[in-house]
């Protein structure tokens, strides 16, 4: 005969208390999994921070976007603009400051890009009044910037499509 001890009710409720607390931990692992933060940047840059709590405008920074085919990244001067006077001690600051004194670029991570066969100008989209989270998501939420949409012909026929724009093929392919 099998002998099952008997269990009081402390235990029992002490194993149901460690099954769900594995459950939701078990859950959370794999949502915190799932989440994709995008690469990793030599100097840690939350856009959260900068285009959303401070309001910074995304020309601050990627000032060749209205103007050029190419927005910009940062240069260190452009960080050192306002980190020389704001938080300059606090180290991912301190690594900008590094740069500068070694008169190096900072080599920043490249997150969206475009198949190289295609020819796109932010400043023909800005020009029509596109909002940049229109291709980039909702930047001011991120902290580590991540491609938002996979940026294919699909994608943009798809949006020439919605805004009656012409989808000639020699618009993106010259």
């Amino acid at each position: 005969m099998l002998f099952i001890p008997r269990v009081t009710l402390p235990v029992k409720i002490a194993i149901i208390v460690l099954v769900v607390l594995g459950l939701i931990f078990a859950g959370a692992g794999v949502i915190l999994r799932a989440v994709d933060y995008g690469p990793a940047q030599p100097v840690p840059f939350s856009h959260r921070i900068h285009a959303g709590t401070k309001d910074i405008s995304c020309f601050f920074c990627h000032q060749y976007a209205t103007v050029s085919a190419n927005a910009g990244i940062p240069s260190v001067e452009k960080c050192l603009l306002c980190h020389n006077v704001i938080v300059p001690r606090w180290r991912p600051v301190e690594k900008i400051h590094e740069y500068a004194q070694r008169n190096e670029p900072i080599p920043w991570v490249r997150v969206n890009r475009m198949p190289e066969f295609t020819h796109f100008s932010h400043q023909a989209h800005l020009a029509r009044g596109f909002d940049c989270s229109r291709c980039h998501g909702n930047v001011k939420e991120m902290d580590r910037i991540r491609p938002v949409y996979k940026f294919d012909m699909k994608f943009c026929v798809n949006c020439h499509w919605e805004n009656n724009f012409s989808t000639n093929c020699y618009i993106c392919h010259w």
